[in-house]
C-alpha cells in the first residue's frame, strides 16, 4: 500500500512537473508570438510612415519643377522673344545687318527650341498627358538638338503595362540617367530603348568612359545612382546599373511587383 502511495506521488510529481515546464514553454511561445505581432505592427508602421513621406517627397518635388517649367517658359521665354524683336527692329532700321543678325538668330531658334522642349519634360501634367513614350521622345529630340550625342531610341509594344504614376517614375528615372551619361561618361552615343511587347523594360547604355559600379555605388559619391534605385524600389520597380571603367555604363529598369505609388 505504501508503495502504491509513493507511486503515485511520483507519477503526480512528474506530471505536476511536466504541467509546470509545458506552462512555461507555453508562456514563452506566446510571448514570442505576440512579440513578433507587434514588431509586425511596427514594421508595417513604419514602412507606411515612410511610403507616406516618400509619396509627400515626390508631390513637392514634382510640384517644384511644374513652377521652375512655368518660370523657366515664362520668364526666359520673354526674354528670348525681347531679343527677337529687338533683332527685327535693327533689321529694319539697318537693312544691311541682315546676314549680321542671322548666326544670332539661328542660335535664338535653337535657344527657343531647347527652351519649349526643357520646359516641357519638367511639365508633370505634360508628361502625364503624352505618356511615357511621348515624354521620352520629347526628352531624345532635346537631346539631338544639343548636339553632344548621338541618340538611338528604339521602341517595341503599343501598350503600357505600368501605370500614370509608375510612368512619371521611370521618365523621371530615365532623365537622371541620362543626365549622367552627358555629365559624366563623354558618350559618343547613346542607345535607349522602350519594351512593352512582353514585361515592361527600359534601357539606357552609353559608349563613354564608365566606372567602377560596384565600388561607386558602396560610396559616399553614389547619391544619384542610389535615388535612382530608391525611386524605382518606390514605384514596385527593380534598377540595374553595369559598368567598368572603359567599358560605358548601362542601365535598366524593370516592372518587379505592384507599385507602392
Amino acid at each position: 500500500m505504501a508503495d502504491n502511495q509513493i507511486m503515485a506521488g511520483i507519477v503526480f510529481t512528474t506530471l505536476l512537473l511536466l504541467l509546470l515546464v509545458a506552462g512555461i514553454f507555453l508562456s514563452i511561445y506566446m510571448a514570442g508570438k505576440e512579440r513578433m505581432q507587434q514588431q509586425i505592427k511596427i514594421t508595417k508602421i513604419e514602412l507606411d510612415y515612410e511610403k507616406e513621406l516618400r509619396q509627400v517627397e515626390t508631390e513637392v518635388s514634382e510640384k517644384m519643377m511644374e513652377r521652375f517649367a512655368q518660370e523657366l517658359h515664362d520668364n526666359i521665354g520673354h526674354i528670348l522673344t525681347c531679343m527677337r524683336i529687338t533683332i527685327e527692329n535693327k533689321k529694319l532700321d539697318e537693312p544691311k545687318l541682315d546676314q549680321t543678325f542671322q548666326p544670332i538668330e539661328n542660335y535664338l531658334n535653337e535657344a527657343t527650341g531647347q527652351l519649349r522642349l526643357l520646359s516641357r519634360s519638367l511639365n508633370t501634367d505634360y508628361v502625364s498627358n503624352i505618356g511615357l513614350h511621348g515624354a521620352i521622345k520629347v526628352e531624345v529630340e532635346r537631346l539631338n538638338l544639343l548636339r553632344r550625342v548621338q541618340v538611338n531610341f528604339d521602341s517595341e509594344g503599343q501598350e503600357m503595362l505600368i501605370n500614370k504614376n509608375q510612368e512619371l517614375m521611370a521618365f523621371r528615372i530615365f532623365q537622371e540617367m541620362i543626365h549622367n551619361s552627358i555629365k559624366h561618361s563623354r558618350a559618343k552615343n547613346l542607345y535607349i530603348s522602350l519594351d512593352t511587347s512582353g514585361n515592361f523594360a527600359l534601357k539606357v547604355a552609353d559608349d563613354g568612359k564608365g566606372f567602377a559600379a560596384e565600388e561607386i555605388l558602396n560610396s559616399p559619391k553614389a547619391s544619384g545612382l542610389k535615388n535612382m534605385m530608391k525611386r524605382a524600389k518606390m514605384a514596385g520597380m527593380d534598377c540595374k546599373i553595369e559598368s567598368a571603367p572603359g567599358m560605358g555604363c548601362k542601365y535598366a529598369l524593370y516592372q518587379t511587383k505592384t507599385p507602392a505609388l
